[in-house]
């Protein structure tokens, strides 16, 4: 009986001993579960806001809304903003909207993306991101689909910087809104907190007893899934183990029981305390944090991770405060030596930033915050600091500081940079008693760069050209970029105006050589104005208008000149003005009239057609050619409303023409670039040709030779288009440019102008001639029909008919006549009857 007593006791000892032992490893594991889902609550929220914050730093720049809201600039986006911080910050994605939704620009794996149309219906998913920014006025964060795909975004509205003018009307409450993965960011959460099968899974998955899950919701509170995660089990392991020995330790289970509580009952007490000195050492491992104890006799007592920050080597412990300071940049080592020194003697507080050099890694900036510590007595016994790698944040405020104040394409100071320089050689030259003077520079034809070539190959030859620019002006002249193609020169210290003259005159010689860009031979020149102070002002607004005037004076009296300002070209710059104002008002008021030029065929001197050119019968002015305002127009864009009149009475003459049975005279109506990628320029063409019912056939249009070189798809598209209606297209100016024949293989061109230099050239070089037959010879091979223009004298129609020209226009054959006195019996000087003819005939010599 009391063996069976006693092997009872034997059996209930052991199972309660074995239901304690359960029961305490479920409650470690409980513990330990709420623990990390409390840790992993945190992490998911600091991800929302380490974006906001992200998003916070890189929107209040105050290049930003120029370059990318009012005029988007894709070479300084590239550099500076989405891709650079996807770059600094392992971003997967990045984006910016305007006021009103579109999309300014789409950034992926640290580059701009070509593809924004596939990028604005990817970005439809973050419409409630723009919302939220812009309603909640600060930064704002969290998760985001695009797609299947969940995002971490931080998003808010761009602005310029405190003190800077508000935004233009137009870009309301642009917004940039930068993207990582969520999967990406629990990976890296998953590996650094140890935590094993983190993952998210959609939300009808059927719970597992085994994980634990936490539900995450987007923006708009939609749901993204459920986050799911593999719980450690530290109870359930150490059950695991000591299990098979149970049986052999069951008579002394209350004992080990007994000793068992204590021993956890003191691990769960450090467990606390393990968590955080490590939580605390990864704290100063992320943010480069070290420390030193300072005690007496120059001792320095250092942590580990301090000597890894400057490159120490070995383990913690003393150093000689002389031998750190010898890392000390020589610069800052008396201000460091006199912080330490005051901090003990006054005891006091010291905050203090310095660079040192790093062994073999080149040097740190760094910040050390410190104060005394003491004995009961209040003694001072040393010094505790802390000291912060900030070489990071140092190098990010230096390029804050230098796209605040240098242009991003050139590398130049920019326009703030420059005034400022201004105020101060205004200032020096006032002291001194000096004179000072300003340049202002222009490219010539750099428009036509753009136009032509594209903006990458402008952007190209801009910096090219400044850096051309800098490398001939001395150390103290100061050269800038301050918009476009215009730069300008602050000469602080000159001393007449022969000065001034050879500098510009260096200027103009540097841009004198050809520039090879994109597999182009580019040549330009610079138009130049010049002011001086005190004799002209010393108000820097008043001296760049000043110079600014004089340069448009240079541009007009042709390419590569300078001009010294005269307060008489203040009333020519007004005139200007007016007249560019005035036309806005030309069409509108029916001031605008057509004038026609005769094209005649060369072989038998009968009239083919007419070039049609504009005039304006300007009220005060009289009767303006073309040259006189056309270039206004192009510059203000009026080019497409004084174009599309042209076309319209182009087409009404052809309606007159058949109606006084000369249908087969064809007409020649001048287009810019610009007009030509107008949107709707097919429709404005069909529209005018159906409204006088003229047909297609009889319509030419021209483009200047600029227009062959690296045309748009677009362009090419539009061609197309109509030259399938019927209209022919012609090449004006053709041998004076850059342009070549081989160009004309990727447009539909049926004409090609020679330019009336050629003609001259060759009138003045017999031995030219054959050097244009060939290229006539080539362009008949391509099916083009060859035009001789600017014919003067009687020899150079002459002469257009020896290199097999078809047809010529000129002075001589006809000056331009207003359309309603073009004569359609007229024939050139000893030509044959009147016999009416298309400017495009059937057979190979371009005739009937």
């Amino acid at each position: 009986m009391a063996g069976l007593l006693f092997a009872a006791m034997v059996v209930l000892t052991i199972a309660f001993v074995m239901f304690m032992a359960l029961e305490t490893a479920r409650r470690i594991d409980t513990a330990m579960a709420e623990r990390t889902k409390a840790e992993i609550v945190d992490a998911v929220a600091d991800l929302g806001a380490a974006m906001g914050k992200k998003a916070e730093e890189y929107s209040l720049w105050n290049d930003a809304v120029d370059h990318l809201v009012v005029a988007f600039d894709g070479v300084w986006a590239n550099a500076n903003v989405g891709p650079y911080a996807e770059r600094l910050w392992g971003l997967d994605r990045s984006y910016a909207w305007n006021g009103r939704d579109g999309l300014i620009y789409a950034s992926k794996d640290g580059a701009l993306r070509g593809d924004l149309d596939a990028a604005a219906r990817e970005a439809a998913d973050l419409l409630p991101v723009l919302a939220a920014a812009r309603t909640a006025g600060r930064p704002v964060s969290g998760i985001v689909h695009i797609g299947q795909t969940p995002f971490v975004f931080g998003a808010r509205v761009i602005e310029y910087e405190e003190g800077r003018a508000a935004l233009p009307p137009d870009p309301q409450q642009p917004v940039q809104v930068f993207l990582t993965t969520l999967e990406g960011e629990l990976a890296k959460l998953a590996e650094s907190r140890r935590i094993a099968g983190l993952r998210v899974v959609p939300i009808d998955t059927p719970a597992l007893p085994a994980l634990a899950s936490l539900p995450l919701e987007a923006i708009a509170d939609q749901p993204v899934g459920i986050l799911t995660w593999k719980p450690e089990q530290p109870g359930g392991t150490l059950v695991r183990l000591i299990a098979p020995y149970a049986a052999g330790f069951a008579l002394a289970l209350l004992p080990l029981l007994f000793l068992f509580q204590r021993v956890l009952h003191r691990l769960k007490r450090q467990e606390p305390l393990r968590l955080s000195e490590a939580r605390l050492a990864q704290a100063q491992r992320v943010a480069r944090l070290a420390y030193t104890v300072h005690l007496p006799e120059e001792r320095l007592e250092v942590s580990a991770n301090f000597r890894d920050l400057i490159g120490l080597p070995g383990e913690s412990g003393l150093l000689t405060i002389g031998l750190y300071l010898d890392r000390v940049k020589p610069e800052h080592r008396m201000e460091v030596q006199e912080a330490y020194r005051r901090a003990w003697a006054e005891n006091s507080r010291f905050d203090i930033e310095y660079r040192i050099t790093r062994s073999g890694d080149g040097h740190l900036d760094l910040q050390e915050v410190g104060e005394p510590f003491h004995d009961s007595d209040g003694l001072v016994l040393g010094l505790i600091t802390a000291i912060q790698d900030v070489t990071a944040r140092r190098r990010a405020e230096e390029t804050i500081r230098h796209q605040a104040n240098y242009d991003a394409l050139t590398g130049l100071p920019n326009r703030p940079l420059f005034y400022d320089r201004l105020r101060q050689a205004l200032r020096r030259a006032s002291r001194l008693r000096n004179r000072m003077a300003l340049l202002f520079i222009d490219l010539n034809r750099f428009k036509w760069v753009n136009d032509t070539l594209g903006h990458q190959t402008g952007d190209v030859l801009l910096r090219e050209a400044a850096q051309r620019m800098a490398g001939c002006l001395r150390d103290s002249e100061t050269i800038a970029r301050i918009g476009g193609d215009e730069f300008t020169v602050i000469l602080s210290d000159i001393g007449d105006r022969e000065d001034a003259e050879r500098v510009a005159r260096r200027l103009l010689d540097c841009l004198s050589e050809p520039f090879r860009i994109a597999g182009q031979t580019l040549h330009i020149s610079a138009s130049i104005g010049v002011t001086f102070a005190p004799d002209q002002g010393t108000d820097p607004e008043l001296l760049v208008k000043n110079a600014d005037v004089a340069m448009y004076h240079a541009k007009r009296l042709g390419t590569a000149n300078w001009t010294f300002y005269d307060p008489a070209m203040d009333a020519d710059a007004l005139a200007h003005l007016q007249l560019e104002n005035e036309l806005h008002e030309a069409v509108a008021k029916g001031q605008l009239a057509l004038f026609l030029q005769p094209v005649v065929d060369v072989a038998s001197g009968l009239l083919a057609g007419a070039e049609a050119e504009v005039r304006w019968n300007h009220p005060g002015r009289g009767l303006l050619s073309a040259g006189q305002f056309l270039h206004l127009a192009e510059a203000n864009g009026l080019i497409v409303a004084v174009g599309g009149w042209l076309l319209d009475a182009a087409c009404r003459q052809l309606a007159d023409w058949r109606g006084r049975d000369a249908a087969g005279l064809r007409l020649t109506v001048p287009v810019s670039s610009l007009q030509l990628r107008h949107f709707g320029f097919e429709e404005q063409v069909a529209g005018s040709l159906a409204r006088h019912g003229v047909p297609p056939d009889r319509l030419i249009l021209e483009l200047p030779e600029a227009a062959m070189l690296s045309p748009s798809d677009e362009t090419t598209r539009t061609m197309q288009t109509l030259r399938t209606l019927g209209i022919a297209f012609s090449i004006s100016g053709f041998g004076t440019g850059y342009a070549s024949l081989g160009h004309l293989r990727r447009l539909p061109v049926e004409f090609l102008k020679i330019d009336q230099v050629i003609l001259q050239d060759m009138a003045r070089n017999p031995g030219n001639q054959e050097t244009v037959r060939a290229i006539v010879a080539l362009a008949r091979s391509m099916n083009l029909t060859v035009i001789a223009e600017g014919i003067e004298t009687g020899e150079q129609q002459a002469l257009a008919g020896e290199v097999r020209c078809v047809y010529a226009q000129g002075r001589y054959l006809g000056h331009p006549v207003p359309a309603e006195s073009f004569d359609l019996t007229l024939t050139a000087a000893g030509s044959g009857p009147l016999c009416p003819a298309a400017i495009c005939p059937a057979d190979g010599e371009g005739r009937p």
